[in-house]
């Protein structure tokens, strides 16, 4: 149950959120830990196209991506101390177009090997299988994204090296796309941190895309925590090849419960 307080925390918080996103894409470098046994997490994510020179395709209607809003309403609920699974559902909302759903992100499954620090890297497997709604697009997906992290003092490495394959429709017989997340933090405080992140799309693993046709970012960032069971995350995103959108403001809150 949610009390009085904890309500009047999240209504603030929200109430300071940029309620905008980019083409369907959240950003997010994930890290080892997953939830603990019994604990369920709830997500709302949201990115903002502050400026982009691009188009999208918007159900069949060709749209600007500056303006775009996407928002991700996500559950997680962790099966033991190593494995979370989840499910994620995602709307667009392009200027004029009006919000609609455009797909779920569901049985994905988190699970961290090993226990935390015991090895020279800690090592995480992400795993996700993408429906999306028809008329948005006709190809399901699976993404498999591998978590390596490096704690070095205050300091912590984070590596997600992500592979993307479509599984049905008429682009199955399109090879598995590479996709880059890195980041790092400077975790000293327990109620704050900073980092930098860096998020790159490169385009089939045959056949990396021309590096103007890549898409690469750069976002710095800041973690809030409150109470332990609150977090908010946010940055800025900067484009930093011709493909990418120029700007780009995101932010993450989610709330655990025991």
């Amino acid at each position: 149950m949610l009390h009085r307080h904890h309500l009047i925390i999240i209504s603030l918080l929200l109430a300071v959120l940029p309620l905008d996103s980019t083409f369907g894409q959240f950003y997010k470098v994930y890290g080892y830990k997953t939830l603990d046994a019994g604990e369920i997490e709830l997500v709302y994510w949201n990115s903002y196209v502050l400026s982009s020179d691009h188009q999208m395709n918007f159900f069949n209607n060709s749209v600007k991506q500056e303006g775009l809003m996407a928002h991700s309403f996500e559950a997680e609920y962790g099966l033991s101390h190593s494995w979370t699974v989840a499910a994620y559902f995602d709307f667009l909302d392009p200027v004029d177009e009006g919000m609609k759903y455009i797909r779920t992100k569901a049985l994905m499954s988190h699970y961290s090997f090993f226990d935390k620090g015991s090895r020279p890297i800690d090592l995480a497997l992400y795993v996700e299988y993408i429906v999306p709604k028809k008329g948005y697009k006709n190809s399901e997906e699976l993404e498999i994204k591998l978590i390596l992290e490096k704690d070095i003092d205050f300091w912590t490495i984070i590596l997600n090296p992500t592979f993307e394959k479509k599984i049905s429709g008429e682009d199955v017989a399109e090879g598995t796309e590479f996709n880059l997340s890195t980041g790092i933090y400077y975790r000293e405080l327990r109620w704050f941190n900073f980092g930098v992140e860096y998020y790159g799309k490169y385009g089939e693993l045959r056949d990396f895309k021309p590096k103007d046709e890549q898409q690469h970012y750069l976002f710095p960032v800041i973690d809030l925590f409150f109470k332990k069971q609150y977090h908010l995350h946010t940055g800025l995103g900067i484009g930093l090849t011709d493909a990418a959108d120029k700007f780009v403001w995101k932010t993450i809150f989610g709330v655990e419960f025991k």
